[in-house]
């Protein structure tokens, strides 16, 4: 009995040790996923803080027909212009030219300008801009015309 016993607890014994080699397996799988998730979050706020725009046009002096609004990115962060929302009005524009000023004219860099002209001759009375970037930092100008 004495033999039979051994084998008995040396089956449970190598049993455990299969379970907590696949509960440990699945756990760090999980860890693991967390972890790149944390990362990933941490990066996209990074990039929010250091992110920010300023319309700069004078509200006095908006050019008309073309609707012209100057914009500087005066955060710490390379952004892409082509990945702007613009709003005039509260309505989405889509019919709008951007020019880039600054030290390189393929990305907007921290310190340059984004001209946009809107092909709009806008009513005179009040209106509203709204320009935001890649990742939801924007700025919002209201002016009259």
């Amino acid at each position: 009995m004495g033999a039979s016993g051994a084998s008995t607890q040396l089956i449970f014994f190598i049993s455990a040790l299969i379970v907590a080699t696949a509960v440990v397996a699945v756990a760090a799988n999980g860890v693991s996923k967390i972890t790149n998730g944390i990362d990933q979050k941490s990066d996209n706020v990074e990039k929010d803080l250091l992110t920010d725009i300023s319309i700069i046009n004078d509200p006095d002096e908006i050019p008309n027909d073309p609707v012209r609004i100057y914009v500087k990115n005066v955060g710490k962060t390379v952004l892409n212009q082509n990945y702007i929302t613009v709003m005039l009005d509260g309505f989405a524009v889509t019919n709008y030219t951007l020019t880039l000023s600054g030290s390189t004219l393929s990305y907007w860099d921290p310190a340059s300008m984004l001209t946009i002209s809107i092909d709009q001759n806008l009513a005179e009375g009040d209106h509203s801009v709204q320009v935001t970037t890649e990742n939801g930092v924007s700025d919002k100008l209201s002016f009259r015309i």
